[in-house]
């Protein structure tokens, strides 16, 4: 890809590059530090309006020494992840953060970890190497591309705002599933009415009968969440409509790398009464997450729907 831009100098130290940086500069920085690994074409989708000023951005910052970059293969998109720089910068902000409010609790004991030390070279090359040879590298990748994916559709819909993705660490603490772990989950608005969703994305490496009783044991949390014996919802006694408006809880979506299995699921599901508080798509159809790709329990496969959507259940 051609470009006019000026080669940018490495930088020496956090302090010669700091000044330097933009207000969109640090949201990549920071998304970095929490998703970990991105594409050119991710962050395109989340920051940028062109391939061009992502490439050159992007490129610029790989130079100062904020972002490094590595490929699978030489016919695979080159992975972006924090270099050196962006390390120290994301220690730095932690530092400040902890010296400003150390969140000391009632009994005199902080509630945020203290930062060690500054991260050092070698601890930027084990940072990359730990990301690229991990065995759930793949896993991480299909989440983050679903992710950007949502993004890129907040950014051009008037009606969505995505306000927050909760990545794996975080959703733990807000998943109503205890001790679920979820992908992610995330928090969004439409037409400023707030929906919240948690996500699983499915490559098929785990057995049918494991996911069918992950959907089980998330609905049982929600229906004791509240108050709601899960029997109750099976046997009909409460409608997915009155439990929506007791509460209003994350609806559990799946996004399948395999149409079949996908199928097999929703199999499972109507047999077992389909009235489970979960939507799936697959990445076949899934490259506008707001678009009408989600099929929710209970439906037939011809009915999909919207985002917006699957919070309503007119087939009850």
């Amino acid at each position: 890809m051609s470009s006019w831009r000026k080669p940018a100098r490495a930088a020496a130290s956090l302090g010669e590059v700091a000044h330097q940086l933009t207000e969109r500069d640090l949201a990549i920085v920071d998304h970095l530090s929490r998703f970990r690994l991105l594409t050119i074409v991710q962050l395109e989708r989340v920051f940028f309006d062109s391939a061009s000023s992502a490439y050159d951005r992007i490129k610029t910052l790989c130079e100062k020494g904020l972002l490094d970059r590595r490929r699978p293969s030489t016919h695979e998109a080159y992975r972006y992840f924090l270099g050196w720089l962006g390390l120290c910068l994301v220690h730095a902000i932690a530092v400040a953060d902890f010296e400003h409010d150390p969140g000391i609790d009632l009994f005199g004991k902080s509630e945020k970890p203290k930062p060690g030390r500054a991260p050092t070279k070698l601890k930027a090359r084990q940072h990359a190497d730990t990301l690229f040879f991990s065995s759930h590298r793949s896993h991480l990748e299909g989440v983050n591309d679903f992710y950007t994916r949502l993004a890129s559709s907040c950014r051009g819909d008037i009606e969505a705002v995505l306000r927050y993705w909760y990545v794996e660490h975080e959703a733990e603490k807000v998943s109503p599933a205890m001790g679920q772990r979820p992908d992610g989950c995330f928090d969004l608005a439409f037409a400023g009415q707030k929906r919240e969703f948690t996500f699983e994305y499915d490559t098929g490496t785990e057995p049918l009968e494991r996911l069918v009783r992950k959907v089980d044991w998330y609905n049982q949390e929600v229906a004791r969440r509240q108050g709601i014996r899960s029997r109750d919802i099976n046997e009909g006694k409460y409608s997915r409509e009155q439990v929506l408006a007791l509460a209003s809880p994350r609806m559990m979506l799946i996004e399948f790398t395999k149409p079949g299995r996908e199928a097999n699921l929703h199999d499972r599901l109507t047999a077992a009464g389909g009235r489970d508080l979960v939507a799936t798509t697959n990445t076949a159809r899934s490259s506008d997450p707001l678009g009408p790709v989600w099929w929710c329990a209970g439906d037939s496969p011809a009915e999909m729907r919207c985002l917006d959507e699957v919070y309503t259940f007119r087939h009850l």
